[in-house]
């Protein structure tokens, strides 16, 4: 029987792609031209505004939050009795207690400043055994005053008729929605509201989500009325609620719509999928998948009054028919296109079949163009979206807070971009309350409610205040400082490119090989050395620097990005592997030397990092290593040895000195962290006594400066942690060194609060009178390396996401690009904010951006991320030098090349080729351009630099050239002399 299914369901995928190959739906287009849209400008914030007249709007269901289950004449409802049975632990019974507050309800909406409030209707709050013989009059009341209240503030009701909360009665009575007897009783009961409400009401939703109603009512059994075991009773439910729902559209299209004017359509939710392999044979499955779902209601509706082919071949007679009076009765019966897309997808789709072997994914802004390319552009409603936080949580919820920034922002998108016509957005909900099968173990209110208090009391959450501060600005208008701006750095501003390490060759060229060659004339025709013969030393010349040819080739790549400055680093367990300097590789320092003494005749300038921190490996000298590396003093002394071999051997060529490279990472320890400050003091004053008068460079260290924002900006509470981060991971190391020779002292009261707890045992060391004279001031600018920004809460969510020690939370906003292959966030204002909390805390300091850039698949040479990055970060750096004054020097693009740091270069490799990525033109560009002039702005006049060697950049970069350049001029000259000769001797 399994494999017969498979095969009807292979059979059927196969007839939908060769439908689609001839004339497929036109929703099927849409993974298509997503996936051509220019990334990653497509998926940058947008800042927009929604269309005058945009519908904010608010929800609620009346299970969830209404409460007062038995009182006054309410009859019970599927769910009150769906609670009570099984293993469930809570029940809707109470809920927000919106019945007894509804002044409360009222004071949130005015808060939030919405045009519009979604709730529904209780069935059985009305009709208490489900027919107009059981009219509540105090039931029908509690909704007139709530739909007055909300005319006296100017928000306008959707009322929802049914929201899932059947009368009890009908269900045992008849089975609930699996008779049809249903379509007239519905078709009654909204007749009555609609004659009842309808003057004050210009939107309805019949039933919500229909698809939770008939697959996890009547099919999972997980949602009330909790029927399983009949694979069959969900396409019958369906049925049934389709023809309900065309019932009561025809109602009030005939009774009421000319008088009142009003609106009606079915809530439909949905969830979205993607293939699982970008081939275009899954595209027929993942529209499979969405027409199970939401073609299944939707089509109906808004097409031809019939179900989707694919569930029509893959059901057959497991499908009921309509007929042609049906279809007929059906087609067109929405007004508007009403969508419901959020958590839900969690449970919607739990069954795997649903996927058709395609991946669920969360994109809203896919979907509405779904839904207007395969439903021929209706006017789309979202009447229900949000996320959810958990239940423990109170008033902070920067979860759904950034969700529902992400959904809203998608929405803007899609009207903007796609020109999709959504009318309206309705966050959901307004305040917590019973959460369906997931009962309260999770929140999804704007407002908080304290359901241990009488009153049920409604705070404000900061999703709540997001909202509002949005529907006051009707979207998220552009600023002054969200617009790139105009103009240039300085004329001797530092343009660089960094580089971890550089490729190390030490065999010297054939131009300093003392062997002995011939020409193999009569084989191949190749070089064949002659063993045991070599050269005099006075028929050898002198090796020159340019002979190293891995020293050319990196140069050259260097040369052709236009840029004035060049950073690597030195490798200490080579240069020197037993940790004493006296024994250091000469040949490597020589290598070093002419790698500085080249970039030099090439007008570049050498930045040379002496100690380059590179996370879980050790590059220290092994016999350091084994010696307790940086724990023990010896390595201390040893570094500052080492310094004064470079500076004594390298320092006529390197002008500009780092001594550490981001030693404040993460994983090394406080003590770790002492020594280092003292080894890069000891190195800092060797070269201000010993060297700095002779060779006029500067020196620092670099410091990694990722910026940590709030995640709520607008609390004081998330600001706290936010300068505790950048305390720990920057003040760690600046506070010493830039500021008063000490750790910041909130760094150090946070971690002897803790140990004084017996909570954890941290141990700052303590600085001497003596090393902090040694330490403070040890630099000549700072130097920092920033690559992403993350946000950081005092609310705990996620506990893998949450640092005990520091007991922040950390986490992104979703609206962020991500790097694809690392998951970094590419946020360039986090450049400009972190630059002036450097300003701010070191006031005039020098600064150098020593590395900056984003990781990209190696195999995409048009890097358009990594273009995109360098563009914006550079931009948010020209802000901090134009219009926050902060004294910026220098910015160095990370990396030179995927050769030596993969996934970061601007130069890509195939076999043995350097290929310049599309960044290399783009950073050049800016680089010759010195910024971002304005378009009408002159030209920029800076002094011309005096070259120190012209004409070497030709030989240089060409020898062989140069030297058949120089043999044919010798031979010009033989000539001329030749005939000068020959003609004086015939005169």
């Amino acid at each position: 029987m399994r494999v017969s299914s498979l095969l009807l369901l292979f059979l059927t995928l196969y007839a939908e792609m060769k439908r689609a190959a001839a004339g497929p739906g036109a929703g099927q287009h849409t993974w298509e031209r997503f996936s051509k849209l220019p990334y990653p400008y497509d998926q940058a914030f947008l800042y927009d505004t929604f269309p005058d007249g945009f519908m904010w709007s608010v929800g609620t269901s009346s299970y969830s939050v209404e409460g007062a289950f038995e009182k006054d004449g309410k009859g019970l409802s599927i769910w009150d009795t769906f609670t009570r049975g099984g293993t469930r632990k809570a029940m809707g019974d109470v809920g927000s207690d919106s019945y007894h507050n509804m002044q409360g309800d009222i004071r949130a909406l005015q808060q939030l400043g919405v045009s519009h409030y979604r709730f529904s209707l209780s069935w059985p709050r009305i009709f208490s055994n489900g027919t107009r013989s059981s009219y509540n009059e105090r039931g029908a009341t509690y909704y007139k005053t709530l739909i007055h209240k909300l005319k006296e503030i100017g928000v306008q009701p959707v009322v929802t008729l049914y929201h899932w909360d059947l009368p009890d009665v009908l269900q045992r009575l008849y089975g609930g929605w699996s008779n049809p007897i249903l379509v007239d009783l519905f078709k009654d009961y909204a007749d009555f509201c609609f004659r009842t409400f309808g003057d004050d009401v210009k939107f309805w939703i019949t039933i919500d989500n229909p698809f939770v109603v008939a697959w996890h009512g009547y099919g999972t059994g997980i949602m009330a009325p909790g029927i399983k075991n009949d694979p069959d009773l969900p396409f019958r439910v369906g049925h049934n609620l389709l023809k309900a729902h065309a019932a009561a559209w025809h109602v009030y299209n005939e009774r009421y719509r000319p008088l009142q004017g009003g609106k009606v359509s079915m809530a439909l939710g949905s969830h979205w999928i993607g293939p699982s392999r970008t081939r275009r044979e899954n595209l027929p499955a993942c529209q499979c998948s969405l027409n199970f779902v939401l073609g299944w209601f939707a089509r109906p509706l808004l097409v031809d009054g019939d179900y989707p082919q694919c569930m029509k071949s893959i059901l057959s007679t497991r499908l009921p028919s309509f007929t042609a009076a049906e279809r007929a009765l059906v087609n067109g019966t929405a007004d508007f296109f009403a969508l419901s897309f959020g958590p839900s997808l969690s449970f919607q789709l739990n069954n795997e079949s649903l996927k058709f072997g395609q991946k669920e994914e969360l994109n809203l802004r896919m979907l509405l163009y779904w839904i207007r390319a395969e439903y021929d552009d209706p006017p789309i409603f979202i009447v229900e979206n949000g996320w959810f936080v958990n239940g423990n949580s109170k008033t902070e919820d920067p979860k759904h807070m950034y969700y529902l920034k992400s959904f809203i922002m998608e929405t803007l998108k899609s009207i903007r971009y796609d020109k999709v016509r959504v009318i309206g957005y309705t966050a959901w909900s307004l305040m917590d309350g019973f959460e369906w099968y997931r009962e309260y173990t999770v929140r999804r209110g704007l407002f908080y409610v304290d359901f241990d208090t009488p009153d049920m009391k409604r705070e404000p959450k900061t999703s709540a205040k997001f909202y509002k501060k949005l529907i006051e600005s009707n979207g998220f208008p552009p600023l002054p400082e969200n617009m790139p701006a105009s103009g240039v750095f300085p004329c001797d501003f530092a343009w660089g490119v960094a580089a971890n390490s550089i490729q190390v060759e030490t065999t010297p060229s054939q131009f300093a090989d003392p062997g002995v060659y011939i020409w193999n004339m009569t084989g191949n025709g190749e070089l064949r050395r002659l063993e045991g013969a070599r050269t005099t030393p006075s028929h050898r010349r002198a090796p020159r620097c340019a002979d190293y040819a891995t020293i050319r080739r990196q140069v050259s790549l260097v040369l052709r990005m236009h840029v004035n400055h060049f950073h690597f680093s030195l490798n200490w367990s080579t240069l020197v592997p037993t940790g004493n300097a006296s024994e250091a590789n000469a040949t490597l320092l020589r290598y070093y030397r002419c790698f500085a003494s080249e970039l030099l005749r090439a007008n570049v300038t050498p930045v040379v990092t002496l100690w380059h921190y590179i996370r879980d490996k050790s590059s220290l000298p092994a016999p350091l290593e084994a010696r307790r590396g940086w724990r023990n003093q010896e390595t201390v002394q040893a570094f500052a040895e080492y310094a004064r071999l470079c500076f004594r051997r390298l320092g006529a060529h390197v002008k500009f000195w780092i001594t550490l490279n981001e030693p404040n990472a993460k994983k090394l320890s406080y003590e770790v962290g002492h020594n280092l400050l003292r080894a890069h003091a000891l190195a800092w004053h060797a070269y201000d006594r010993e060297f700095r008068r002779a060779q006029g460079g500067k020196i620092s260290l670099t410091l990694h400066a990722d910026w940590v924002e709030p995640a709520f900006s607008f609390s004081r509470d998330d600001v706290e942690p936010a300068s505790r981060i950048l305390d720990f991971r920057v003040g760690w190391f600046a506070g010493p060194v830039f500021g008063d020779g000490d750790y910041p002292a909130g760094m150090r009261s946070w971690l002897q609060q803790r140990t004084t707890l017996d909570l954890f045992s941290y141990h700052l060391p303590a600085f001497s009178a003596a090393d902090r004279r040694l330490v403070r001031g040890t630099y000549d600018f700072f130097a920092l390396s920033h690559f992403t920004t993350t946000m950081v809460s005092d609310v705990v969510e996620d506990r893998y996401s949450f640092e005990g020690k520091l007991e922040v939370h950390y986490m992104y906003d979703v609206t962020w690009i991500m790097s694809p292959r690392r998951g970094s966030p590419v946020v360039p204002w986090g450049l400009r904010k972190v630059l002036n909390w450097i300003h701010s805390k070191y006031e005039g300091v020098p600064i150098y951006v020593m590395s900056n850039g984003v990781d990209e698949d190696p195999a995409r040479f048009k890097d358009s991320l990594r273009v995109y990055y360098l563009y914006n970060y550079i931009n948010e750096a020209l802000k901090a030098y134009k219009l926050d004054g902060v004294n910026l020097q220098g910015y160095f693009a990370y990396a030179l090349s995927d050769e030596r740091d993969p996934g970061f270069g601007m130069y890509g490799h195939v076999h043995d080729d350097s290929i310049a990525k599309s960044s290399l033109h783009h950073y050049r560009n800016i680089i010759d351009h010195n910024g971002f002039p304005a378009a009408t702005a002159s030209r920029q006049q800076c002094p011309r630099l005096p070259e120190p060697c012209p004409g070497c950049h030709f030989f240089s970069k060409r020898p062989i050239v140069g030297f058949f350049s120089m043999v044919g001029s010798a031979l010009l000259i033989t000539v001329g002399m030749i005939i000068y000769y020959a003609t004086k001797r015939q005169k």
